[in-house]
């Protein structure tokens, strides 16, 4: 990722929720300028975070979708998913996978 030509287009892209999208185009927009360097900084590293945790998402959905729930030794870290969201990405993945 630390590759990737980042614009402001391709930051918003990047966040996996529609939510942080409208977070960071706020932000970035009622920003004084000398200040967003920093910004986009902060926002790049929250991506890089984000997809480094990828694989370890799939593995907890892929765990929920064959057991109906977490293991007993989850916990959240970068982004705190309650068990009933993860049950309804897995409930989305199967369903997406069986067309």
């Amino acid at each position: 990722m630390s590759d990737t030509p980042w614009t402001i287009d391709s930051i918003a892209h990047a966040l996996p929720h529609p939510e942080l999208r409208a977070t960071f185009m706020q932000e970035v927009s009622f920003t004084d300028v000398r200040e967003l360097p920093a910004i986009f900084e902060r926002w790049v590293d929250f991506i890089a975070e984000f997809e480094a945790g990828r694989d370890r998402i799939e593995q907890l959905r892929d765990t929920i979708r064959q057991n109906g729930q977490p293991p007993a030794a989850y916990t959240a870290s970068l982004i705190d998913v309650s068990e009933d969201e993860l049950r309804t990405a897995a409930a989305g993945q199967a369903s997406r996978g069986a067309a």
